[in-house]
């Protein structure tokens, strides 16, 4: 893990707009998304809009009503944003993509306020 923060401290060095913890928790997210399709008995390639799910669960789980606050400090604001994280993470060697893999593939996965914000109101 060491190295790993040493490669997200160089991303965010490179491309100030997401935090060094937004990309640790997309890896994380990713290790998790991968480990829940393993127990649900699916394996093999992870989409844009796979993975998206994965975080929501994630990011649900690790900080509950306090997700689009951590979020927003970390410099994510739409689903697009893990994608450009998980693409820059590709390039650094982290994570890998098949051909048909896109960035585009993350573009409104689901809307932030609708997942992360309506879904906690108490009535």
């Amino acid at each position: 893990m060491a190295d790993d923060l040493e490669i997200f401290q160089s991303l965010v060095d490179q491309d100030g707009r997401y935090q060094r913890e937004a990309y640790a928790f997309t890896l994380e997210a990713f290790n998790h998304t991968m480990e829940q399709r393993r127990r649900d008995g699916l394996v093999g390639h992870i989409d844009g809009a796979d993975l998206c799910e994965g975080i929501r669960d994630f990011a649900e789980r690790s900080f509950g009503y306090l997700t689009r606050t951590v979020f927003s400090q970390w410099g994510i604001s739409q689903t697009r944003d893990f994608g450009e994280m998980v693409f820059a993470m590709v390039e650094a060697g982290l994570l890998s993509k098949q051909e048909g893999d896109t960035i585009d593939d993350f573009e409104d996965a689901y809307d932030f306020d609708e997942v992360f914000e309506r879904s906690f109101i108490y009535e």
